[in-house]
């Protein structure tokens, strides 16, 4: 059992930042025969530095419930905070302070992770940046991060939401191979409360900014690494998450303001069993490209949708909740910077032994799922 674990056993979604507790118990099994191989049979990158970044400012419930417009106390028949925690499972949640970008929030997860990892940032050949929320239309984040952390790097930018880190992920080890290089540094960031109407008490309630990265290298030996990905999209269904104003389709003007479709915009009755059907499926699909079954998987951080989404998530896996890594109550769904604040909490907890199994599945807007399985390295 983990040496912390005790502090939090009250509680399914007991990760709280600074990260002082572990979700669950240690499984000390002996570490399994492994292929040396990834991705189409070639050598698999290698996490070996995890960090991450959340703002000082933290919002509760109650907090929305002040600002917000639409939530009647009398109509719900409770309080905000009380519909809050049973329908999202969400205590609170981190925002960005006046003037503090998602460039800002992306360079300090780097450090971070370039810190675990006892690396510099001139030891990086790739920067791969996940977000939605980029400070500028041009140049892009990926760009001010390079910048902020004084490296020549190159760098890639993905644009897709709550998926984003996995895609990420994705593509840096792809680069890797292609450009002959050796060590990526992988981000995901995003500041969605810049995109939520302060009128309206919904997407508030679930949404919070953040960051995470990792280190990813080649070249390692020992049977470690991301093993596989598995990938999917449906563009029909694009607008269940959408900020639909602020484009050359459909640019700021005063009658979109009056409307308020500069904001973010969230089709709440179809995301959940969306979301519960497309996390099962990505992780069901990238077990089979990894040889796996269920019964291998030792951990499971997924992306923090909601702490509902996830329960279902694990109940049709037939997976205990004690297999999963979760922060959503204490840190909401940060999208791009999801599923590596999580991974960054469990690694720094200890959580994470050596030879571990690990299924990273995310859902988002687009729409768009994936998920990486990963045999873990302790390289500490």
């Amino acid at each position: 059992m983990c040496s912390r674990l005790a502090q939090h056993r009250h509680s399914a979604f007991s990760i709280q930042p600074p990260f002082d507790g572990c979700l669950t118990g240690i499984r000390h099994a002996p570490a399994r025969s492994v292929p040396r191989e990834g991705v189409n049979g070639v050598t698999a990158k290698v996490i070996v530095g995890t960090g991450s970044y959340l703002p000082e400012r933290v919002i509760t419930n109650d907090d929305i419930e002040a600002m917000a417009a639409d939530f009647d106390r009398e109509r719900a028949g409770c309080t905000l905070d009380e519909w809050s925690r049973r329908q999202m499972g969400a205590v609170r949640r981190r925002r960005a302070a006046p003037g503090e970008g998602t460039s800002d929030m992306g360079t300090r997860a780097a450090q971070q992770a370039l810190c675990d990892a006892r690396m510099s940032a001139r030891d990086i050949d790739l920067i791969v940046l996940a977000t939605v929320t980029s400070d500028h239309r041009m140049p892009p984040t990926a760009a001010l991060v390079q910048r902020d952390l004084g490296t020549e790097a190159r760098f890639v930018q993905i644009d897709s939401a709550c998926t984003g880190f996995v895609d990420a992920l994705m593509v840096a080890d792809g680069l890797l191979d292609r450009l002959g290089a050796e060590t990526a540094l992988v981000v995901g960031t995003d500041a969605l409360s810049y995109y939520m109407d302060p009128q309206r008490f919904r997407a508030q309630t679930i949404f919070g900014d953040g960051a995470g990265a990792v280190v990813l290298r080649d070249g390692l030996d020992g049977g470690y690494g991301v093993k596989a990905y598995s990938t999917g999209s449906s563009g029909k269904d694009g607008f269940m998450v959408a900020i639909a104003a602020g484009g050359p389709k459909q640019p700021i003007t005063t009658e979109v303001i009056e409307r308020r479709e500069q904001y973010l915009e969230l089709a709440l009755k179809v995301i959940p069993p969306f979301g519960v059907a497309k996390m099962v499926q990505a992780t069901t699909e990238v077990l089979a490209r990894a040889g796996a079954t269920v019964e291998d998987i030792d951990w499971v951080v997924p992306h923090q949708a909601s702490s509902n989404i996830v329960m279902e998530t694990a109940r049709q896996l037939g997976l205990p909740l004690d297999k999963f890594i979760v922060n959503f109550s204490e840190v909401g769904n940060t999208s791009a910077a999801s599923v590596p604040l999580a991974l960054d909490s469990a690694n720094r907890l200890g959580c994470l032994r050596d030879g571990q199994h690990i299924v990273m599945p995310a859902v988002g807007a687009g729409m768009a799922w994936g998920a990486a399985y990963v045999v873990w390295h302790d390289y500490h």
